[in-house]
């Protein structure tokens, strides 16, 4: 089980990172075009990001079990081992942010759902960055 949990981490990784930022895209436009359709979409993206970024985030660990890293690359892993629980963490606190006030409201409850809609988006890309550095090396976006 622990291996087919860690080698199924390349598949699930890629859920958190689309519904996450589609879900920080749909929050954007809500500030200038709001309805119920949006404040819908935004919650049920943010469930299935944060779900996939825990399924994602635990087969993560367990890869990081049996997966050779070079010792250069260990701190790197660490970082994005670290990130990929607080991904998980911030998407799941996005999505109740979302639930709870996903209708008009103002103020400070509005500025907490989109910072935590906004940082789930940001921590994904992070910790994916870092992934992709473990995987295909430092140079690998240039």
């Amino acid at each position: 089980p622990t291996q087919f949990f860690g080698h199924v981490h390349p598949l699930l990784l890629h859920f958190p990172i689309a519904l996450l930022w589609v879900a920080a895209v749909a929050e954007g436009i809500r500030i200038r075009r709001d309805s119920p359709f949006l404040a819908r979409a935004v919650t049920w993206l943010l469930a299935l990001g944060a779900l996939s970024a825990v399924l994602a985030a635990g087969s993560g660990w367990f890869l990081a079990l049996i997966e050779h890293v070079r010792s250069d690359e260990r701190a790197t892993l660490e970082w994005h081992r670290w990130l990929g629980l607080a991904t998980a963490l911030a998407g799941c606190l996005a999505w109740a942010a979302a639930a709870r006030w996903s209708g008009p409201v103002t103020g400070a409850r509005l500025w907490l759902r989109r910072g935590f809609v906004w940082s789930a988006a940001a921590l994904v890309t992070i910790a994916g960055h870092l992934g992709a550095v473990i995987v295909w090396g430092k140079d690998w976006f240039s």
